[in-house]
This record gives structure tokens, C-alpha cells and sequence, in this order.
């Protein structure tokens, strides 16, 4: 079984706006922490929100797998707040040349 992705009329909401629907594959490879937990410590994730790209926004707090966002500051090699504040600079260089 694949992941099912079925588009559908928007439903708008205060916290963003729904487009498809996804069932995920219950069977699909638990490489990364997702849903599921955690591949590396079968501990309980939460989803960060991150928004970096290539990131699922879960992160363990127990080991530190998954997103970093909530642990490691872009100073210090965080993967997905270097992103967030690459992407914050580019949406202010944006604005500053509209």
C-alpha cells in the first residue's frame, strides 16, 4: 500500500487552510521520527511545526532525532532553525524590495 492523497474543495480554518486528505501507509518504512515515534529509542515525538524543507517536524526529546528547531540554535549547526532564519531573511529582503 502507498500513501493516499486525495484533493478536496478548501476548508478554511484560524490556523490554515486544508486541501487533500492523506491516509499515510501504516506499513511504509519507520526510518525517521513521525507519527509513530521514534525509530532510534521507540520514545514518544512531538511535532515541532517546523516549517525547513526535507523536514517532517517531529523531533524526539528523548535522544534528539528528527527536527532540531526546539534544540539547536542555527549558531550552534541547527539543520531546521538555519533554515527557518534563511527563509525569515528572505521573506525581509522581500519586503524591503516590494
Amino acid at each position: 500500500m502507498t500513501d493516499i492523497h486525495i484533493p478536496i474543495d478548501p476548508i478554511h480554518l484560524s490556523t490554515g487552510t486544508i486541501t487533500e486528505l492523506v491516509f499515510l501507509d501504516p506499513d511504509r518504512p519507520h526510518t525517521v521520527p513521525d507519527e509513530r515515534g521514534c525509530p532510534d529509542c521507540d520514545g514518544d515525538v512531538y511535532d515541532s511545526g517546523c516549517p525547513a524543507a526535507g523536514c517532517t517536524g517531529y523531533a524526539c526529546p528523548d535522544c534528539g532525532t528528527g527536527c532540531d528547531l526546539d534544540f539547536v540554535s542555527a549558531d550552534d549547526g541547527g539543520r531546521c532553525a538555519q533554515a527557518v532564519d534563511e527563509g525569515d531573511a528572505d521573506d525581509v529582503a522581500e519586503e524591503a524590495g516590494a
